[in-house]
């Protein structure tokens, strides 16, 4: 009995042929088997269409993820780079306010006007030629820009009796008084040593005094502690409204000749600026 096998017929329609002989005699017709190997589930046409197309989408998949992870990636850098450009604007503008403000009072210091004033005198300037082309009265509009000197009368005896550091608390109380006094759209700034400038936009003269005599009467009944003593103080105050095309610093030199006056007449007062006052 004998047997032939072919395992790895691929599937399709066979002929088996065969003939025999008994021992050494003569061959015999060929005999003929026909015969169909099916095809296994997985090498069925539908199932490698199947095949072909998970194939593709999972390469569209893997494609589509690798775009995702990309684009997650990039949102995830954007948002590294905007949270370090807001710390970055954060660190500068704290910066630039360091440089603008005085770090014993926390008011202004002088940088600051000429880093932000111009833009202050320029708005007064329009709405000054606004007012003009409408024929309106100034002083109806409240459109004045003033400037207020303040000064402590006799502060370097304060320094001298109490120490510096006693002055430098009575520095603080009179900044926060100003501070507290003044308005909103009011900027008080630390002129230098016992001396403040407040410069008060969109206001009257009326107005302005008025602010300045509550400002000179608040300090006037304040009480300051100076170590174990508790002393009273007085200010005078030079007030100076701003005129078309004036430059910066000669409108300040006027309130600073107000004051002067001021002092020289009796302190503890507010003085406008006239120009009949000289140096």
């Amino acid at each position: 009995s004998r047997s032939q096998r072919y395992p790895a017929l691929a599937p399709g329609k066979y002929r088996f042929e065969v003939r025999s002989r008994i021992g050494q005699g003569e061959w015999g017709p060929v005999e003929a088997l026909d015969f169909q190997v099916m095809a296994a589930w997985w090498q069925t046409w539908w199932f490698r269409g199947l095949s072909v197309l998970a194939l593709a989408l999972f390469g569209v998949l893997a494609v589509w993820g690798r775009v995702a992870a990309l684009h997650h990636r990039n949102r995830i850098l954007e948002a590294m780079v905007a949270q370090r450009t807001e710390e970055l604007a954060k660190a500068n503008e704290a910066l630039q306010n360091q440089s603008l403000t005085d770090p014993l009072t926390g008011l202004r210091n002088r940088r600051y006007l000429s880093v932000c004033m111009p833009e202050d005198v320029a708005q007064v300037k329009r709405v000054h030629r606004d007012a003009v082309a409408g024929r309106k009265d100034r002083m109806a509009l409240n459109i004045d820009l003033i400037f207020i000197m303040v000064d402590i009368d006799h502060f370097k005896a304060v320094n001298d009796q109490y120490g510096h550091a006693a002055g430098d608390r009575v520095l603080q109380q009179v900044a926060e008084i100003i501070r507290n006094a003044t308005r909103d759209s009011d900027t008080v700034v630390r002129w230098g040593g016992e001396e403040f400038l407040a410069f008060l936009p969109d206001v009257d003269q009326k107005t302005a005094m008025s602010l300045a005599q509550k400002v000179c009467q608040e300090i006037r009944e304040s009480i300051f502690p100076c170590g174990k003593e508790k002393i009273h103080l007085t200010m005078t105050m030079g007030a100076a409204v701003y005129e078309e095309e004036e430059i910066l610093d000669a409108i300040i030199k006027k309130a600073d000749i107000a004051v002067y006056y001021g002092k020289k007449n009796g302190r503890n007062q507010v003085v406008l600026f006239d120009p009949s006052m000289k140096e």
